[in-house]
């Protein structure tokens, strides 16, 4: 290669400054470059850079490559920028990156985390939703950034994913495993548009694991007596308690309710909105009328406001509350002991972990409340206005457990308002649960003609002159478990 001296000399034409450095031998090696200065002085400094680069990096990186880096430099507007391509000069006179692009471009990690801290949805509200990240947080953490986090976007390949998917631990449920290679392409979708770090998606969708049926496992979730046992359980945190009782009770997801504000919520007329979700298809319905008269009351004594969040502790977080720790033993003390065994609710099934079953989780009240509904002659419509399942397959899930449920004969959960001793002994309780007929037809929606539910699993009990619906403790506890083989 013929040598030469890389030299610069300032420009100034009606529309600013500019740099004509030599990147080359020859009468065309001195192409301009526009400096993003203010004054000629800056100008000058700013040459002087990028002559400097294009003198280190003589023989080292290719004339395309050292131009769109003296491009980068030259209209660098911030200290911040113009340190960036600095950086990506050592890299290229380390051998550390070929391509200009790959140096200027955030690594994986770092974009990765723009997009789950929210940064990217703040830069560009109109193409990046609003989400809750905590699981994608802990994939990255776990799966994803100890094999590619520090690869520069555009450097990433198809090869890289499979990288990640082959450490994945052996363990892993399908569905976890599917979970992870969605969280990458996502990435990288986003660092196609609206982040423009590269032109195409290297993962193509025909890549994406597949679930088979097989993968689904049998989930447990609540009897009413069990249910009513821990909503009763003065020893459970009261919110977390209103937590669970709304969340099986109206269908929502937990990082909707984890969301939802007072200005959300209707209490004169009985109604919630969900106008932000994970389908993003805004949707209200009309509360039951027992959460309705526990969420005012909750509004009351926790003194919310309508920008307060209706449910304060962090519901990311509420498996470790509501199951407490898988290897959790008596003799562990109350550390990990977990919002059911705290309330003497230790059926085995419940927390069983293995290849055909997993253990009770938050979301699975959610699943109990489609389960209760189906079983006690709900249309699916009603139901989807309430969970937002976009798909009669879906709620076709429960279908059979729904139809366990209903030849139990276990009816309708027992109302929200009527289990919380602190509402009871505030005089917030409403009406008993005899007097709201919390059977078949209690709510709208019911199919007319279904079969009612059998009422020989409760008895009325009178307490303080009224007469209050108490569950007997049915034959079948113990040897009949309901589980889900699915859920949305």
């Amino acid at each position: 290669m013929p040598r030469f001296e890389a030299t610069g000399q300032v420009l100034e034409t009606a529309n600013g400054f500019s740099a004509r450095v030599r990147v080359a031998p020859g009468p065309n090696g001195r192409p301009s470059f526009p400096l993003a200065v203010g004054s000629r002085a800056a100008a000058q400094e700013r040459t002087n850079v990028l002559a400097g680069i294009a003198k280190r990096l003589r023989g080292i990186a290719a004339r395309t490559e050292l131009e769109e880096l003296l491009t980068a430099a030259g209209e660098a507007r911030t200290p911040k920028a113009l340190a960036d391509a600095l950086k990506v000069a050592d890299m290229l006179a380390a051998g550390e990156t070929e391509r200009v692009a790959s140096g200027l471009a955030p690594t994986f990690e770092d974009f990765a985390k723009d997009w789950t801290s929210g940064g990217l949805r703040k830069k560009f509200p109109d193409h990046v939703r609003e989400k809750d990240a905590t699981r994608d947080v802990q994939v990255l953490r776990d799966y994803i950034n100890p094999v590619i986090g520090p690869t520069h976007i555009p450097d990433v390949t198809l090869e890289h994913a499979e990288r990640v998917m082959a450490k994945l631990p052996e363990a892993l449920a399908p569905r976890s495993r599917k979970l992870v290679a969605q969280c990458m392409r996502k990435v990288l979708s986003l660092a196609v548009y609206p982040g423009r770090h590269i032109a195409s998606n290297p993962i193509p969708a025909e890549w994406m694991p597949k679930v088979p049926r097989s993968a689904n496992k049998a989930k447990a979730y609540l009897f009413p007596e069990e249910d009513a046992k821990l909503l009763s359980c003065k020893l459970v945190d009261l919110e977390r308690r209103i937590a669970y009782g709304v969340l099986a009770r109206e269908g929502m997801r937990a990082s909707e309710l984890a969301l939802l504000r007072w200005r959300d919520v209707d209490l004169k007329h009985g109604r919630v909105r969900l106008d932000e979700n994970k389908t993003d298809d805004p949707r209200a319905w009309a509360l039951s009328p027992d959460v309705t008269r526990t969420l005012g009351w909750w509004k009351k004594r926790a003194g919310g406001e309508d920008g307060d969040l209706v449910v304060r502790f962090d519901l990311a977080n509420a498996v470790w509350w509501f199951r407490g720790a898988a290897d959790w033993k008596p003799d562990d003390g109350p550390k990990g002991r977990g919002d059911l065994r705290t309330a003497g609710i230790t059926r085995p099934e419940l927390f069983e972990r293995s290849k055909a079953r997993q253990p009770i989780r938050v979301h699975d009240l959610r699943a109990t409340f489609v389960t209760v509904s189906l079983a006690n002659g709900k249309t699916e419509q009603w139901v989807s206005d309430r969970t937002g399942h976009r798909s009669s397959a879906m709620l076709a899930l429960y279908s059979r457990q729904a139809r366990t449920w209903a030849e139990l004969g276990l009816g309708e959960l027992r109302p929200l308002d009527a289990l919380l001793p602190e509402m009871r002994k505030a005089g917030g309780r409403g009406p008993s649960a005899l007097d709201r007929h919390w059977t078949l037809g209690s709510r709208a929606g019911a199919i007319p003609g279904a079969p009612a539910a059998r009422s020989a699993a409760f008895s009325a009990v009178p307490e303080k002159g009224r007469p209050v619906a108490r569950l007997a403790k049915p034959s079948y506890v113990g040897s009949n478990p309901i589980h889900a083989s699915g859920g949305g």
